[in-house]
């Protein structure tokens, strides 16, 4: 368990605790006549490291006082567990009872509680609590006889790891001949790669670019140069046209021996490759409309020409 957990665990008990005994009671009769009171009590002044000692903080405002009041204590000196009960009211005030348990980690020494402060936000009244001391105490005192002699400062090596080492050893031999024995038995066949078909390909690239960025002139460029590649890649792939070394008058010119399928597609195909070359070679700048259109150009021509969508086995 985390420090965090064990301290929140520990503030549930003392709320638990606290409200099964019948809750604290203010330690005055009477509210104070003062604005700001401020009181403590201190469980225990000797204890061991570690040992918990509970601080009791009862804190006094009147009605009309707003007060900041943050105890805390050195946490070089001590672990802290802080439960602050809600307000009650008492005469023509407020009174919260705050539980502080301490624990020294810092010892044989005389640790000090600081003074805690509560001080009225307007600047008008403050009340404190005078220094603590608590004794931290050796674990050793009151052992005396009870301390056993040290032991042979070189006590004889235990061939213990030597035995648990071998074993060891060996079960890793038997489980790696174990292997390499089935291996030789029953060899597994390499499954077959499935390659991705052209369209599948080419939509995946489109969705990528879908959200491209388009906002400067360098990344217009670079949307229509991208979406180009990839709609030449895919005709060269579904089509076995060398589109990516031709230009846009050799691809036209090529297409009409070509495949009948893109043929029916050739006006689509000339208007989108003559879009991208106005960007690409004019230095055009179309807005956000001619970019969805161009973009819907791509995605609509290799839905249509898509074909068998039966991917092609390659071996691995």
């Amino acid at each position: 368990m985390t420090t965090r957990a064990r301290s929140a665990v520990v503030r549930c008990l003392l709320v638990a605790l606290v409200a099964a005994c019948g809750g604290p009671v203010p330690p005055w009769p009477t509210p104070p006549p003062d604005a700001l009171a401020l009181e403590i009590r201190v469980s225990a002044r000797k204890v061991h490291l570690l040992e918990p000692v509970l601080v009791q903080l009862d804190l006094y405002r009147r009605n009309d006082v707003e007060v900041e009041f943050a105890p805390a204590v050195d946490p070089a000196d001590f672990l802290v567990d802080k439960v602050s009960l809600p307000e009650t009211a008492f005469g023509d005030g407020r009174w919260q009872h705050t539980l502080l348990t301490l624990r020294p980690v810092r010892g044989p020494a005389d640790l000090v509680l600081p003074s805690f402060v509560a001080r009225a936000k307007d600047g008008a009244s403050a009340a404190s609590t005078p220094e603590q001391t608590i004794t931290v105490l050796s674990s050793l005192v009151d052992q005396g006889a009870a301390i056993e002699a040290p032991g042979a400062p070189f006590p004889p090596p235990s061939r213990l790891p030597w035995w648990i080492a071998g074993a060891a050893g060996l079960l890793l031999l038997g489980a790696l001949g174990f292997v390499a024995w089935r291996r030789r038995r029953r060899a597994v066949p390499h499954r077959e790669a499935v390659a991705l078909p052209p369209h599948v390909k080419a939509q995946r690239a489109l969705a990528r670019l879908r959200t491209a960025p388009r906002g400067t002139s360098a990344q217009v460029a670079g949307f229509y140069v991208e979406v180009s590649d990839v709609l030449r890649t895919y005709l060269e792939e579904r089509f076995g046209l060398r589109a990516p070394e031709r230009t846009t008058e050799e691809f036209l010119r090529d297409l009409e021996a070509g495949d009948q399928l893109a043929r029916e597609h050739r006006a689509e195909l000339e208007r989108f490759l003559s879009q991208c070359d106005l960007v690409k070679f004019a230095a055009a700048t179309p807005g956000e409309p001619e970019h969805l259109a161009t973009f819907a150009l791509a995605e609509a021509f290799v839905a249509t020409t898509a074909g068998d969508r039966a991917a092609t086995e390659v071996p691995a």
